[in-house]
């Protein structure tokens, strides 16, 4: 196995116990796949602005490969989890109650905004 391959796995082991921990009852946890060439050079212009505070964050420790976010606003919202230095989510629609994680490769979790 290639060290990116077991950088993966060991990434995917702590996202599920993420997400075993602290998403719980009908919440469902989505892996958000790194967007191809969608770096986080993109400018706050061209996203709807930081989420709302119903749009609550994971506890994402400096080092770790991942960021997560779920939706408490009451409605789907639209979000992408921004990566500095690094690959961003996407936009993805996330219904109420619905969360996601999202794995890099490379940089730190910057901030979550709408799109």
């Amino acid at each position: 196995m290639t060290m990116l391959t077991l950088r993966r796995l060991a990434v995917g082991a702590a996202g599920a116990a993420f997400a075993i921990g602290t998403v719980l009852g009908s919440t469902s946890v989505a892996q958000a796949a790194p967007a191809v060439g969608a770096g986080s050079q993109a400018t706050a212009s061209a996203q709807g602005g930081t989420a709302p505070a119903c749009i609550k964050r994971g506890r994402n420790i400096p080092g770790d490969p991942w960021a997560s976010a779920t939706n408490q606003c009451g409605k789907t919202m639209r979000i992408k989890i921004i990566i500095k230095a690094g690959d961003d989510s996407g936009c993805k629609a996330l219904a109420n109650g619905k969360g996601m994680v999202h794995y890099f490769v490379t940089g730190h979790y910057q901030k979550t905004v709408t799109c």
